[in-house]
């Protein structure tokens, strides 16, 4: 036994006294890894009813959506794509004006003999003139244009949304010479979805800023007429975009329900005088005739009367 003890003493005790630690170890690290991996299924299961909850909410199926988010990306590597293949080109476009420039400086210092070369080489130069200007003139102008329309949009953007955020309208052109409608925060943030109101009002002010603009630079003129446009609005706004359209100097016609009160129970329709008497427009309404044959279209007529 002394004998033995002598053999498993030393490097051979060590040896095994290190094997429990490297068991405590491991021990240590599968626990660790078994609590990360709860975390993860916690996660998981939390991310897949999220999943459920906007598939539900989209009505679309998780393939269809799958493949609308590969499609998105597909997207964004396109644009990506054509953004630097725009780079490259303008570019080169750059460079080819360069020369086309320096051959032309060239060819204006060429002295021809012969006097009708000279009257073409005057009259080539009269074009080239010409062409410069109304080339930069007609940029100008776009410039200008889009200018103007933001500048009344934004006003309008200001009456509609009167003690309420409505941003910074921004009218940006785009390489292929259309127009794209932004909203913006003050701090110069691009604002990427907003509300279904602000949006409405959004587009309407333009819509506005034109019908002025237009009205401005012709002697003839169109009237506005809107269906339905307050639908996304809240009670507050409804009169604010009313008497906002008063104020416009052109004629404006409006259809909506939204000075009508319906009684869930009887199904009777009445006019809603309470907002009616804060608006400053005049009021209208249309109903249709009765009796009528609700199989026969003919029989069908329209009452206008007005309210205010």
């Amino acid at each position: 036994m002394h004998s033995r003890q002598i053999k498993l003493s030393g490097d051979t005790e060590q040896e095994i006294s290190n094997i429990a630690t490297v068991i405590a170890d491991r021990l240590e690290f599968v626990a660790k890894r078994k609590s990360e991996l709860a975390d993860v299924e916690k996660q998981l299961q939390e991310l897949e009813t999220e999943q459920n909850d906007l598939l539900m909410q989209s009505g679309l199926s998780a393939e269809l959506l799958d493949k609308s988010i590969s499609d998105l990306r597909g997207f964004f590597d396109a644009k990506s794509r054509a953004e630097n293949r725009v780079s490259e080109l303008e570019t080169t476009l750059k460079f080819k004006e360069s020369k086309r420039e320096e051959i032309q400086e060239s060819l204006s210092k060429l002295e021809p003999t012969s006097s009708m070369t000279q009257v073409y080489q005057r009259v080539h130069t009269a074009f080239e003139r010409i062409n410069k200007a109304f080339t930069n003139a007609k940029e100008q102008n776009i410039n200008n244009f889009l200018q103007m329309l933001e500048t009344e949009s934004n006003k309008y953007l200001q009456k509609l949304n009167k003690n309420d955020f409505y941003g910074i309208i921004r009218i940006r052109k785009t390489i292929s010479n259309s127009a794209r409608i932004e909203l913006y925060s003050d701090n110069g943030t691009r604002i990427e979805n907003p509300n279904g109101a602000l949006k409405t009002t959004m587009y309407m002010s333009v819509l506005f800023a034109i019908s002025q603009i237009t009205t401005l630079k012709r002697d003839q003129d169109y009237p506005l007429i809107f269906d339905a446009p307050t639908s996304s609005f809240g009670g507050f706004k409804e009169d604010t975009f009313y008497n906002v359209v008063d104020t416009i100097d052109k004629q404006c016609i409006i259809v909506t329900k939204d000075l009508l009160n319906i009684d869930k129970a009887t199904g009777q329709k009445a006019l809603d005088f309470d907002t009616i008497n804060k608006l400053s427009c005049s009021v209208y309404r249309i109903e249709k005739a009765e009796p009528f044959n609700d199989k026969d279209l003919s029989t069908i007529q329209t009452v206008v009367k007005p309210v205010k």
